[in-house]
């Protein structure tokens, strides 16, 4: 395979004073930022493959090595891992760590003071997740040591290399729908055998480990409490458990979700021991859910003579600029540093940027200043940072880039917004820092407040943070069904929308679904326009990841995006938003154009929704499409195309608000938001005028991971039962409560129509809330006919006839909406005469 090489940055401006680096997509400036740079070099030839996880160590000469993740083209659903070495003033590509292509994920590296780099990764093999990890040699790495499951599958390793011919490595392992840790550690020329680090009923996630004087392994990690998440650290001596010590309970919140996550941990030159994690504490977009709303913060606590500990000045040493992933890195002087990857916010600074405070071990961490702008969105990265004996620092960066499509000779642009193929590449950047430190007095610490607030007992989630509930079952003319819960429309940080780090990443997305809400089932439904073929790929890996059989279903799933525009009354033809759901990856293949792009408003073949429709149907392509917010004062859908096969459901609800008809109960849900001032967007249109036979259900769209739920009755827990359940409009819709709604007319449920006997219709209905009960409505054709008074505060089971039925054409569905506001939705039922 052809070496690539790196090409040095030109125009740089190098100097002592504050220099911002002003290369590829990096154009900002920042007077105040104590550091100057020194070089700059970008990865050449990246053009038809995409470059991610960039790995930074030192060798025991003193050389750099740079290790990466190396998606191939499409059709090879596969990868290399990339080694890079500095030399003679350039960065030279080396042989691959793996001799073959295969199917990998995660790459991370280590290196010893005076040994040889060690890299481990994921691996799929054969449907199994598996650890392998490699050690240098004279000549490239050696054999993999295998690390195979049992049961379950590993994921996201994590690597130490306390001192030559020494290694801890760590990674997660998802069975059974718990995540547990396992570590394994090298010594004596052979890799030990791993201990597994559990809980029971809880799921431990993000190992982060050092290693003391001691000789005892310090490991900190992220847990689940109920709904939310802790940080804890466990004392491991010579592979016994010798104490587990609480960090980090609870939060800020008394009514939603805590998060504490991502964790790293290190010693400093006088042996003590700093953790850091993040937190959402500062979300201010609450009237989002709150899995990511643009505010991590990162604390900074020690670990002393059995105490956290925290600087008198505060633990939030990272505040305000949506800092995530800390990181700790000691210089060749052993002086320890703490790296932050930034995120943007939705106050006109949407980019990535990197942050670093440093120790000075008496007067304690220097204020924290950006290093590093970038004018990109897209997924996180850990920081990745070397020293060199210069104390200069390298820091690795993947940039995305978009690339024009060329067109062939002769042809025409028809489509204006078609032609852009999206790929990461590398980047290095040598800094000089200079950092200050707060004021002059010396470092003092006190206890810190480990458990904040803790609402596990009696808590009431005002957005965010159900349980998972016994799913019921049922029987339908002999059929047995079960009721899944989950939620169809999530984004992650790959759809570029919002500012950076304002979504989740795909794993912070699944966890906090499963782990914070209790889903059965969800669909991350990234922009089309966003994800390219490698992104697609990672998003289709990390489904067969999640899926548990029976347990969880992580459905393929895109979103399909063609908006209005601002200030437009009137609805364009073949406009709207809607959600692909896919019953099977190879299905999902389907949606990929070419070794670039997935289909999408981008493509003459997928431009609006009628050419979506058939696309769709001329190859015979099995999935579904999901219209919401259709009522959306810039994303209204348009009601006047329809497909019967592909377009059977309708998101009733989600962040925005209920889009059911003008007026409707919850119409406006946050304030940044507002319908369109046009009757023709709204659900009842497309019922009552356009004659559409529609399901109902709710999901969440950005940040809304317990904002809205759809609830369907599946023949099979897996993603070919859901979306038939949903082809067959077996689903009913909430604003995020597990509220059990149930309806049918004459008998008749879900794709089934009643028929008109001459008598008034019988609805029959059945519903269980989670609060009490404020109203209780039968709607017929979008008009509340009946206001049923309950017969219990939080249940009613009742048959109830239409006397004023007149004959003609009619659907019924049920509205509950309870104290607290949350509302569920019944699917509509059809009477034909």
């Amino acid at each position: 395979m052809k070496r690539r090489t790196f090409i040095r940055n030109i125009g740089l401006a190098v100097a002592t004073s504050q220099i911002l680096p002003a290369f590829s997509l990096n154009t900002h400036t920042v007077s105040k930022n104590p550091f100057s740079l020194l070089n700059s070099f970008t990865l050449k030839e990246f053009e038809n493959e995409h470059e991610e996880y960039p790995n930074l160590v030192s060798d025991e000469k003193g050389g750099s090595w740079l290790f990466s993740l190396r998606r191939l083209s499409y059709p090879d659903d596969k990868e290399l891992i990339s080694a890079f070495v500095f030399n003679n003033g350039n960065w030279e590509e080396q042989a691959p760590v793996t001799p073959r292509a295969g199917q990998y994920e995660y790459p991370v590296a280590s290196c010893a003071p005076g040994g040889k780099p060690v890299i481990a990764w994921t691996s799929i093999e054969d449907g199994q997740w598996v650890i392998r990890v490699a050690t240098g040699e004279k000549e490239g790495f050696g054999a993999a040591r295998v690390f195979t499951p049992q049961s379950g599958k590993f994921i996201k390793p994590v690597l130490i290399t306390p001192k030559k011919g020494k290694a801890v490595l760590a990674w997660e392992c998802l069975d059974q729908g718990h995540f547990s840790i396992y570590v394994a550690q090298y010594a004596k020329g052979k890799w030990q055998k791993p201990q597994k680090i559990a809980v029971p009923g809880k799921s431990l996630f993000d190992p982060a480990m050092t290693l003391g004087k001691d000789g005892k392994l310090y490991m900190a990690y992220s847990i689940t409490d109920g709904v939310h998440q802790n940080i804890a650290m466990k004392i491991l001596n010579d592979g016994t458990v010798e104490d587990t010590v609480p960090v980090a309970i609870g939060g800020a919140f008394t009514d939603r979700v805590n998060m504490n996550t991502n964790p790293a941990l290190a010693f400093d030159s006088t042996d003590r021991l700093w953790i850091s994690w993040e937190n959402n504490r500062r979300s201010h977009r609450l009237e989002d859910g709150d899995n990511f709303t643009g505010d991590r913060i990162c604390a900074m606590v020690c670990y002393e003579n059995g105490k956290i500990m925290e600087p008198e000045s505060g633990k939030w040493l990272f505040d305000g600029k949506n800092d995530q992933l800390p990181t700790f890195v000691k210089d060749h002087n052993n002086q320890l540093y703490a790296f932050t990857h930034c995120g943007g916010d939705f106050t006109g600074n949407p980019f990535w940027k990197y942050r670093v405070s440093k120790l000075n071990t008496e007067k304690g961490w220097s204020e924290p200043v950006i290093v590093h702008e970038t004018s990109q969105k897209g997924e996180t990265a850990r920081p990745s940072v070397i020293f060199g004996e210069d104390n200069s620092c390298w820091l690795a960066t993947r940039p995305e880039k978009w690339f024009a499509e060329e067109l062939a000779p002769g042809e025409v642009r028809v489509n204006e917004r078609r032609n852009r193929t999206r790929l990461s590449k590398l980047e290095l950047h040598q800094l000089q820092l200079s950092l200050k430190h707060r004021g002059s007095s010396g470092l003092q610490l006190k206890p810190s407040i480990v458990e904040e607030h803790h609402p596990n007992e009696d808590f009431v989630p005002k957005i965010s943070g159900r349980p998972w509930v016994a799913r019921k079952t049922m029987t339908y003319k002999g059929e047995q069904y079960t009721l899944v819960v989950g939620n169809l429309h999530e984004h992650s940080e790959i759809s570029s929308c919002w500012p950076a780090g304002c979504d989740g990443t795909l794993h912070d997305d699944y966890r906090f679904g499963i782990y914070s809400e209790g889903y059965d089932f969800m669909g991350i439904t990234d922009h089309g326009y966003a994800l390219s073929e490698v992104y697609w790929r990672k998003s289709l890996r990390m489904t067969d990841f999640y899926s548990e059989q029976e347990r969880f279903v992580a459905l393929p799933s895109l979103e399909w995006t063609l908006s209005n525009g601002k200030g437009n009354v009137e609805i364009k033809s073949g406009v709207g938003h809607k959600n692909i759901i896919f019953p099977s990856k190879a299905e999902a293949h389907k949606a990929i154009r070419n070794k670039n792009e997935i289909y999408s408003v981008n493509n003459d073949e997928t431009k609006d929704a009628g050419t979506l429709w058939k696309f769709l149907h001329k190859h015979n392509i099995d999935c579904i499409s999901i219209p919401h917010h259709p009522a959306d004062e810039v994303h209204p859908t348009d009601w006047e195309i329809h497909d019967e096969k592909y377009q059977p459901i309708v998101e009733i609800f989600q962040c925005r608000g209920n889009a059911e008809y003008p007026g409707c109960p919850r119409e406006l849900n946050v304030t940044r938001h507002k319908p369109i001032d046009n009757p023709k967007g709204f659900i009842n249109y497309a019922l009552a005028e356009k004659k559409y036979k529609l399901g109902f259900v709710a999901s969440g769209d950005h940040n809304g991971i317990g904002v809205g739920l759809a609830a369907v009755w599946v023949k099979e827990v897996s993603a070919e039962g859901i979306v038939d359940a949903l082809k067959n409009r077996r689903c009913y819709a909430t604003t995020g409560d597990k509220i059990f709604v149930h309806l049918s007319v004459n008998g008749a449920w879900g794709n089934d129509v009643a028929r008109y006997n001459g008598k008034a219709p019988e609805i029959a209905f059945e519903v269980e809330t989670t609060d009490k009960i404020k109203a209780l409505e039968l709607l017929r054709n979008s008009e509340v006919i009946q206001q049923i008074t309950p017969s219990s505060a939080r249940a009613h089971k009742a048959v109830v006839t239409d006397e004023n039925f007149d004959g003609t054409a009619a659907y019924y569905y049920l509205r509950v909406i309870q104290e607290n506001g949350h509302i569920g939705w019944s699917s509509p039922v059809w009477v034909e005469v």
